[in-house]
């Protein structure tokens, strides 16, 4: 199997602010991204990769030909962003890189050495963060070829066959910025359309789609001025498409370029062999109120190391399909995470509620993900939602009783569920719904509205008095 040899892959983006030494007070606007580039290199880690392979889309370039580090150390600093004290000194792992160049000549490739000059900050600001991780190790940076020259796929599979060969353990890392033109002080200026670009790659990638990156529409991706897709899908091919453990862990573009975080293969870490194996115990579940206890066991199932927790199985009321949203808050009654399917997606209520919990505590791009230090002090609301009903004027509306679905023409919606503390009046369910879907003056849009099921828990069980 070719993910045999891969233990890891991973997607960074690579702007310098997001570092902390060079984005500072402005950090705090991108902090689900440094949170989201934390875990993808906590999970690396994790992994105990014997050598790191990133892929850098700033590395010098030639045409018809991929770079290749061959000085004795990958070394450079941000002191160019006013941050010399972030730096990287890092071992070559010349032995891979000259087996890889072998490997890759077999499948036609062309390599040149990148002999002398400081890291570009397209490997720099990845191998920061897996640095302050703990990397001290053998690390391999690729540039790429020109734009549309191909070899992507086959360089991805002879950095595999590469790690077959020498028996190692190999964390491929994908370094790329999304849309470059969001808003209009973007760095490559503005395009009204690139946003389409950030949610057709990010939504391929949640969708478990990873095969249809290559078929991204070029016009698109130039209309984005995005240096993604090419390093991602060398990552991709290196662990063979496979998609174990595939998470987008965070997306956002505070600084007008799109800064997507993901985990693209994690497989599952073998069993201790010193501990007993364990199955989980199917738990029946035939109740509303029972869904707030399926939300909290599948965030830390997800999060917390050590023995399963159980699983659920769906009957009674919970056997049906409806959509659900899953709303986090600590205990002081802040907001933390909320998310959920307008439509059902999965089998059951069970699983819909496991999904949107896992999307609640983790891929809400307003916050960090959820950390297991946070999970003793959170509370979980599940919403199921009714059917969608189509109206004609706000008047049919009442913030109390229904929620709001606001759609733009081209599929852009924006949700709002009903009984809202602070929200009173239609007018402030629509305007906050509006502000959701980003509609430009006068931009005409549909109207649902839907009724929903709070699962309230049951009340704690109490003793004889």
């Amino acid at each position: 199997m070719t993910a045999g040899a891969i233990v890891f892959a991973g997607l960074m983006p690579h702007a310098p602010i997001l570092v902390p030494g060079v984005g500072r007070q402005r950090l705090a606007d991108a902090a689900a991204t440094a949170r989201a580039m934390q875990l993808v290199a906590d999970h690396a880690m994790a992994a105990q990769p014997d050598t790191i392979v990133l892929v850098s889309p700033h590395a010098p370039r030639l045409p018809g030909a991929f770079g290749l580090w061959q000085s004795s150390r990958l070394h450079g600093s941000l002191e160019i962003f006013g941050s010399p004290e972030d730096a990287v000194d890092l071992p070559v792992d010349r032995n891979f890189a000259r087996h890889l160049e072998q490997e890759g000549g077999r499948r036609g490739l062309h390599f040149w050495d990148i002999s002398h000059g400081p890291l570009d900050h397209g490997a720099l600001v990845p191998l920061w963060y897996l640095t302050a991780a703990g990397w001290k190790g053998p690390t391999v940076v690729l540039g790429l070829n020109d734009p549309g020259d191909g070899g992507l796929v086959e360089l991805g599979q002879a950095v595999a066959e590469t790690a077959r060969g020498l028996k190692r353990r190999i964390a491929v890392i994908a370094s790329g910025d999304m849309s470059h033109r969001l808003t209009r002080s973007a760095p490559c200026g503005y395009h009204p359309q690139a946003h389409r670009f950030d949610e057709t790659f990010i939504g391929l990638l949640r969708e478990d789609r990873l095969a249809d990156l290559p078929r991204i529409d070029p016009d698109l991706q130039d209309v984005a001025a995005e240096d993604v897709v090419d390093a991602t899908m060398v990552a991709l091919a290196a662990s063979g498409f496979h998609s174990e453990g595939h998470k987008v862990l965070s997306y956002e573009g505070p600084f007008g370029v799109g800064y997507g975080v993901a985990i693209l293969f994690e497989p599952p870490r073998p069993a201790d062999p010193l501990l007993p194996a364990r199955t989980p115990a199917e738990k029946e579940v035939a109740h509303f109120a029972d869904l707030p206890a399926v939300a909290r066991c599948a965030v830390e199932t997800e999060l917390r190391a050590g023995p399963p927790l159980p699983s659920f199985r769906a009957a009674g009321e919970l056997s049906g399909r409806r959509g659900v949203f899953v709303t986090l808050r600590t205990k002081d009654g802040e907001l933390r995470g909320c998310m959920g399917t307008l439509a059902p997606r999965e089998r059951d209520l069970v699983a819909e509620t496991w999904r949107n919990a896992l999307a609640a505590a983790l891929r809400d791009n307003r916050f960090s993900p959820v950390t297991v230090a946070e999970l003793p002090s959170l509370d979980y609301e599940v919403t199921v939602l009714g059917e969608l009903e189509p109206i004609e004027s706000p008047a049919e509306l009442d913030p109390a009783r229904y929620g709001v679905v606001v759609s733009a023409l081209d599929g852009r919606k924006g949700v709002l569920l009903p009984a809202i503390e602070g929200i009173e009046t239609v007018d402030q369910q629509l305007e906050i719904a509006w502000y959701k879907v980003a509609l430009e003056p006068g931009e005409p849009v549909s109207l649902q509205r839907f009724e929903v099921i709070n699962c309230e828990p049951p009340p704690p069980a109490r003793g004889k008095e």
